[in-house]
């Protein structure tokens, strides 16, 4: 206070510890003030101070903002002054005891409790700490083992092409699925037929009908009345001029075979102008046209080659039709007899000379099938429909056994459904069957009351905690681990 350049001084008190809190420390602070002409006030929330300075008229403030806002009220110096002016002697000296030895001028007797009294108390204290700790400290784990059965059903189905959706009674939807495939195979001929092979000659005799020489041109062609046989000549020829005049010139048949084998007079037609005026006539038969045998197609090769081409695109198809199929759906006629052709050609067309006979297909294959999305629908109806209580499936489990084959004749057979499924422990009973209760208790109590397939693994936090928690929030229930038994239910 000695080195403030202001009037008005303000003292903060800590917030800890007990100090200047006697009456007459107030008063020594308060005489210092006025000697220094310096005014003073307290910041602080001690009882005991604030008592004191509000009996001295210092102002007392909780905070320094409020001490800086506040107007302050000045001490009456006076009376202050007047009251220690009286106090001479004696008197002064038991005034200045009596605040020493009680600074609030009243009189207090501290009550004393016995040792067994204390020790009972703080016991009491520990024991309170103690039963709050049991409570909100200890946490426990359960792991829990479900028990896991093998849920069976058999069951007589029937396929139907007149519906497209699974039926509880057990109906499948027979649906349908076509394929196209194309081939070609040829295959050595075994028939044979007969073909022209040698060309036939002869000899014409050209009869001068004019008074003029004709010359009569190699290739000149003669035949039959009906043209039918043709041939020509092989050399040139001079007839002399004058109506009767004859020249003998060699022919040669234009096509092969025996045919042109004629008798004589057969030949007596000129083609072209020639015609006009000439007449030609073969004095001798043709001789020389031959026939000779060749590879040809038999009846019995076409349909040789068709069965086989048939049977191989059978195959083709069935193998195309099955990468097309999920591998568990059901093919209801393996052999695929029904199909139609779109195409087919043989290579000769006729029962032509050929060593080769070859054949080009093109078919369209039908088949019927039941797929394996709808056997598995069916499955986990029929199954979920007989799930006992508290069970649950296990996905990806479910299997499909056929007992009997359904055919295209014949869409009714026996199947056998089959999956896994859990039970579904309660976490609320576990956890209510474990409060309070040790351990092995605990134990055996979730066995008898809940479907687990093992004792449930408790493990309590601080291990060596003889109970479970007395609050639910403090036990944590897992489910793990699986375990096999056997359910079956047969249905006709």
């Amino acid at each position: 206070m000695g080195w403030s350049q202001t009037g008005r001084v303000v003292l903060v008190w800590p917030s800890r510890g007990r100090l200047l809190d006697r009456r007459l420390d107030l008063v020594l602070l308060l005489r210092h003030s006025q000697s220094l002409g310096v005014q003073i006030a307290l910041v602080t929330t001690d009882p005991e101070v604030r008592f004191q300075a509000n009996s001295l008229g210092i102002p007392v403030y909780k905070s320094i903002r409020k001490a800086q806002k506040a107007r302050w009220r000045r001490p009456k110096r006076s009376k202050i002054k007047s009251n220690f002016e009286l106090d001479k002697g004696k008197d002064r000296l038991e005034k200045l005891q009596e605040i020493l030895v009680d600074p609030l001028h009243r009189k207090r007797e501290t009550p004393t409790l016995s040792q067994p009294v204390r020790l009972g108390l703080f016991a009491m204290g520990v024991l309170a700490v103690l039963s709050i700790a049991a409570v909100l400290l200890p946490s426990a784990d359960i792991e829990i083992v479900p028990e896991t059965r093998s849920q069976t059903i058999t069951l007589s189905v029937e396929g139907s092409d007149s519906v497209d959706k699974i039926n509880l009674t057990g109906i499948l939807p027979i649906r349908t699925i076509k394929t196209i495939v194309e081939g070609r195979r040829s295959i050595q001929t075994t028939g044979s037929v007969t073909i022209p092979s040698g060309f036939a000659t002869g000899m014409v005799m050209f009869t001068n009908l004019t008074d003029q020489a004709i010359r009569i041109p190699t290739g000149t062609v003669v035949s039959t009345s009906d043209s039918a046989l043709r041939f020509t000549t092989q050399s040139d020829g001079r007839l002399p001029a004058g109506p009767g005049e004859e020249i003998e010139i060699p022919i040669k048949a234009l096509s092969p075979g025996s045919s042109a084998n004629l008798r004589a007079g057969q030949i007596n037609a000129i083609e072209g102008e020639l015609g006009v005026f000439l007449t030609v006539e073969n004095i001798e038969p043709t001789r020389g046209g031959s026939q000779s045998p060749s590879p040809a197609p038999a009846p019995i090769d076409r349909t040789q080659l068709r069965e086989q081409l048939i049977s191989t695109l059978t195959q083709n198809a069935l193998q195309e039709i099955r990468s097309t199929l999920d591998p568990e759906d059901i093919l209801l006629d393996e052999t695929l007899t029904s199909f139609t052709v779109i195409a087919e050609s043989y290579l000769p067309e006729e029962l032509q000379p050929a060593s080769e006979l070859e054949l080009t297909l093109r078919l369209e294959f039908e088949t019927s099938y039941v797929s394996a999305e709808d056997q598995e629908l069916l499955a986990n109806a029929v199954l979920d429909a007989n799930i006992p209580d508290s069970y649950t499936p296990i996905p990806d489990t479910t299997v499909i056994e056929h007992i009997t084959s359904p055919k295209i004749s014949t869409t009714r057979w026996q199947i056998q459904f089959s999956r896994e499924i859990q039970s579904e422990p309660s976490i609320t009973q576990a956890v209510n069957l474990s409060l309070g209760r040790s351990p092995d208790n605990a134990s055996q109590l979730l066995m008898e009351n809940m479907s687990l397939s093992a004792p449930p693994l408790i493990k309590t936090t601080p291990s060596w905690w003889p109970v479970m928690p007395l609050i639910p929030l403090r036990i944590d229930v897992i489910s793990a681990g699986t375990e096999n038994s056997d359910q079956s239910v047969n249905l006709e």
